[in-house]
C-alpha cells in the first residue's frame, strides 16, 4: 500500500510504528505537525511543554524509565534546549530518545540561518537526514535503533522542504500489528543514580567514571566503524569525472541536475563514514559537496585532508543558500537557463486583519514610544511597514532587554517591553522576575491572545480550558502579583483609549507596571476552539 504524505506526517508514522510512547516539544515551524500528527494515534502520550529545554528534560526522564521518546523543535528551539542537550550524549539512554530538529534555511524573511548539525558535532550526537517522506519514516525507525544500540540520543534533521513537501510513502500491511507491539520496546528500568554530570573523576578512562556514566568512547568508536556499512549511506556509481556527496533534499536536486554523475548519498551525516568518503573521493576526478545550510560536511571532509569543491562553488554569503536544480546545473555544468519572471510582488508579512496585537503597535507608533519585542505575532510590529518596535530578538527576551536599557537610558525615555502569552511562559517570566528582584522600572506589556498563534494555534498553560480538559490553567496576572508587582492591569486590547491611557500614565511612574492586553486570537482562539 502507498500513500502521499508530508515529511512531518511520515516522521510521525515512523515514530508510531517504532513504538514511541512519549512525545513532547514546543511548536516551531516547520516541524510542529510531527506532534499534532502523533496526537491522533491512540496509546501515545503527548505534551506541548512550556519550552524546549523543559521538553527535553521530560524526555530524558521518560527514556530513563525505559520508553521510546520523541522531542520535536526547530533549530532555534535547540538553542533554548542546549543546556540540557550538550550534557546528554554521555547519559546512557534506556528507551531510545530521538530529537526531530528542523532547520529553516533560505527564507527571504526569517530568523533561522542556523544549522543544527553544529550541535551534533559539538556534542557527539549522531544525526540522520532524510531526503524525502519515505526516508523520514524509515530514518525515524533507524534513529530509535541507533539510540538504543549505542546508548546515545539521536537527531533526525528535517528542513522546510522535507517537512512540508509531499511524496510517496510505502505503508506496511502490518501497521496495526506493529503498533500493538509498542510495549515490547519498553526496557527494564536501569539504575538511574549513576546518571550524573562528568566531574570529580581523574580522567575519561577512569573505571569509576564508566560505572557512573557509561563507556561512551567504546560505543562512539563502534558507531564510527559501523557507519561505513550502514544501509542509509549509499554509493551510486556513474561518471567518474564528477562525484557528488549530498544529503537531504539536496541529493534529489543534484540527481535531477547531474544525473550522469556518481553519488555518495549520506543518510547518517554524523559521524561521517570516513572510509566510504575516502574511497569515493579517491575514485573521482572532481567531487562536489552539496548540502543545505552551512558547509559542515565539506569542512569535515577537508579536515580529513581530502580535496573537494563546495563553498568555493556555492557561496553562502550574504544569504544562507538553499539549492535548486537550476543552481546546481549552472555551477557544475555551466548551463544557464532563462530565469522565469514572477508576477507576484514581494510582500512583507503582516498581522491578520483584526489581530489584537495591531492595537498595541498603533499606540506605540502614535506616541513614538521606544519598544522591544520578540519573535512571534507581536514581533511583526518591527517591520518597516509597521514601524512600531525598535528591537526584536529571540522569544522571551524583551523583558530582560528593557530592564537593561532602562537602567542606563540616556535620554530619559523608558523602553517598553512587549511579549505574547506564549513567550511569557516560554522564557519571558524569568526576565520579569529578574527585573523585580533588581528593582528595575518600566512598563511590560503581555499580549494575551489565548494561544501560540504564529505556529498554528497550539494551546499554552494560560489558554482557556476545554470542557473536558484535565490540564490546569495558570493565571498570568496571578503570577505577576505573586512575584511582587503591585501595578497589574488587565485591559481588552480592543479598548484602545483605555489601553493607551494606562500605558502613558504608567510610563511616568517609578517601578514596574504590567499591562495584560487581552483579546482572543480571531483565528485560533474563537469560542468554538476553546
Amino acid at each position: 500500500m502507498r500513500n502521499i504524505m508530508t515529511g512531518n506526517q511520515a516522521a510521525a508514522l515512523g515514530a508510531f510504528q517504532s513504538g514511541v510512547a512519549f512525545v513532547t516539544g514546543y511548536p516551531g515551524t516547520p516541524c510542529t505537525e510531527v506532534v499534532s500528527e502523533l496526537a491522533k494515534f491512540e496509546g501515545v502520550h503527548w505534551e506541548w511543554a512550556v519550552n524546549e529545554k523543559v521538553a527535553l528534560e521530560a524526555a530524558i526522564g521518560a527514556s530513563l524509565a525505559g520508553v521510546r521518546t520523541l522531542v520535536v523543535m526547530k533549530t532555534l528551539g535547540l538553542n533554548v534546549a542546549a543546556d540540557a542537550f550538550t550534557q546528554l550524549a554521555g547519559t546512557p539512554m534506556n528507551g531510545g530518545l530521538v530529537l526531530v530538529v528542523a532547520d529553516d534555511v533560505g527564507r527571504i524573511v526569517g530568523d533561522d540561518y542556523q544549522d543544527c548539525r553544529h550541535y551534533s558535532i559539538m556534542s557527539q550526537v549522531p544525526l540522520l537526514e532524510p531526503s524525502d517522506s519515505q526516508e523520514a519514516k524509515e530514518f525515524m525507525e533507524m534513529a530509535f535503533l541507533i539510540s538504543e544500540t549505542y546508548e546515545v540520543p539521536v537527531i533526525l534533521r528535517l528542513n522546510s522542504i522535507t517537512s512540508k513537501s509531499k511524496s510517496v510513502v510505502k505503508l506496511e500491511q502490518d501497521v496495526g500489528q506493529r503498533a500493538t507491539r509498542r510495549l515490547a520496546h519498553q526496557k527494564s528500568l536501569q539504575k538511574t543514580v549513576g546518571n550524573v554530570v562528568r566531574f570529580g573523576f581523574p580522567n575519561y578512562d577512569s573505571p569509576m567514571l564508566k560505572e557512573y556514566w557509561h563507556d561512551f568512547k567504546k560505543n562512539w568508536t563502534a558507531l564510527q566503524d559501523a557507519c561505513n556499512e550502514i544501509s542509509i549511506n549509499q554509493v551510486e556509481m556513474g561518471d567518474r569525472e564528477i562525484g557528488i556527496i549530498a544529503s537531504g533534499v539536496s541529493y534529489h536536486y543534484a540527481k535531477e541536475a547531474v544525473p550522469h554523475a556518481s553519488f555518495l548519498k549520506l543518510g547518517l551525516v554524523f559521524p561521517l563514514p570516513q572510509r566510504l568518503i575516502r574511497d569515493f573521493v579517491g575514485s573521482h576526478r572532481t567531487v562536489y559537496v552539496i548540502e543545505d545550510g552551512h558547509p559542515i560536511i565539506e569542512r569535515e571532509i577537508r579536515g580529513m585532508g581530502l580535496t573537494v569543491q563546495g563553498e568555493n562553488v556555492f557561496p553562502r554569503f550574504p544569504h544562507m543558500l538553499y539549492f535548486t536544480p537550476e543552481i546546481i546545473e549552472e555551477k557544475i555544468l555551466g548551463i544557464q537557463r532563462e530565469k522565469k519572471s514572477s508576477e507576484v510582488p514581494f510582500r512583507l508579512p503582516v498581522n491578520c486583519p483584526g489581530c489584537p496585537h495591531t492595537v498595541v503597535n498603533r499606540i506605540l507608533k502614535k506616541n513614538n514610544i521606544k519598544a522591544v519585542g520578540g519573535i512571534g505575532c507581536g514581533g511583526l510590529g518591527a517591520f518597516p511597514h509597521v514601524g512600531a518596535m525598535d528591537v526584536v530578538k529571540c522569544m522571551g527576551s524583551s523583558f530582560g532587554i528593557a530592564h537593561g536599557y532602562n537602567r542606563f537610558r540616556k535620554d530619559g525615555k523608558k523602553m517598553v517591553a512587549v511579549m505574547g502569552d506564549g513567550e511569557f511562559w516560554h522564557t519571558g517570566m524569568n526576565g520579569l522576575i529578574n527585573a523585580v528582584y533588581h528593582k528595575g522600572e518600566g512598563v511590560f506589556i503581555i499580549e494575551d491572545n489565548f494561544t501560540v498563534a504564529m505556529t498554528g494555534g497550539q494551546r499554552n498553560i494560560s489558554s482557556p480550558l476545554k470542557q473536558d480538559s484535565i490540564q490546569n490553567r495558570i493565571s498570568i496576572e496571578a503570577i505577576c502579583k505573586t512575584i511582587g508587582i503591585l501595578d497589574v492591569y488587565v485591559v481588552d486590547s480592543y479598548d484602545e483609549d483605555r489601553l493607551e491611557g494606562i500605558l502613558l500614565r504608567e510610563m511616568d511612574k517609578e517601578g514596574i507596571s504590567v499591562i495584560i492586553a487581552r483579546h482572543p486570537c480571531l483565528i485560533f482562539a474563537s469560542p468554538t476552539n476553546t
